[in-house]
């Protein structure tokens, strides 16, 4: 049996497209079968998919003509216009599977799921992707793009893989680092610290949870990090 729990669907992402055009079944195999990434559907119960892809195995929810599930508004949103709406639009959830649960933030399960979704999300009508752990919805293209530029070697997209949101007084703080890293970022960066927020969050993600006080240089500039005494956050601060 195909199951969601909030567990699982916590940790994959929704396809949104206007009301009416979900896909049915047959529309997203022919989908999948035009993915680079090795993917079948390997079995399907109404409105719902399992599929094996790499070796791995998600679930996909929603499929037409079953019961549409409304769209959340998110709780940030990149590379759309600024007058865009989510209200309305229906959403196809795609997570891991069951039997992935005890590895939900292992890199090889967020990585296949990712490079999975990229690829579906410009080849199918989607509006908007919503990426769970971080609450944040990504234009499509610029979702494909950025995952696809990071998956082969390049900076981790974290405008929309994780949330940064602006405090005042040049401060920024991430939602959905933990999930790659299992921990946050707080960034006093002044001016830049949008731009130092980015730069550090794309560290984290390369080397892992932070253990100890370590110095970068990020926008040109040295700046200090270190693992905050609670666990789950670290600190990023000037060091000039």
């Amino acid at each position: 049996m195909i199951d969601q729990t909030a567990q699982l669907a916590a940790a994959g992402l929704s396809f949104l497209f206007e009301p009416g055009a979900r896909p049915e079944v047959a529309t997203f195999q022919t989908a999948l079968a035009a993915c680079q990434a090795q993917a079948q559907i390997t079995r399907e119960e109404g409105d719902a998919v399992e599929i094996v892809a790499n070796g791995l195995t998600f679930e996909c929810m929603g499929l037409a003509p079953g019961a549409a599930s409304l769209a959340d508004a998110p709780g940030a949103a990149y590379g759309f216009a600024e007058e865009s709406s989510f209200e309305g639009l229906e959403a196809v959830q795609l997570h891991p599977g069951a039997h992935l649960s005890g590895g939900l933030t292992m890199a090889p399960v967020s990585r296949a799921l990712l490079a999975l979704a990229a690829e579906l999300a410009v080849s199918l009508p989607v509006r908007g992707v919503i990426w769970h752990p971080a609450d944040a919805a990504i234009e499509p293209q610029r979702f494909s793009r950025t995952v696809l530029a990071w998956l082969a070697g390049g900076a981790f997209p974290a405008l929309g893989l994780t949330a940064l949101t602006r405090l005042g007084e040049g401060i920024v703080v991430s939602r959905g680092l933990s999930h790659f890293a299992g921990q946050e970022v707080t960034v006093r960066g002044g001016d830049d610290s949008l731009a130092v927020a980015v730069g550090a969050v794309d560290r984290i993600v390369r080397s892992g949870a932070l253990a100890s006080v370590t110095e970068w240089v990020i926008e040109g500039r040295p700046f200090r990090a270190e693992p905050a005494r609670h666990a789950g956050q670290i600190l990023v601060w000037p060091a000039d």
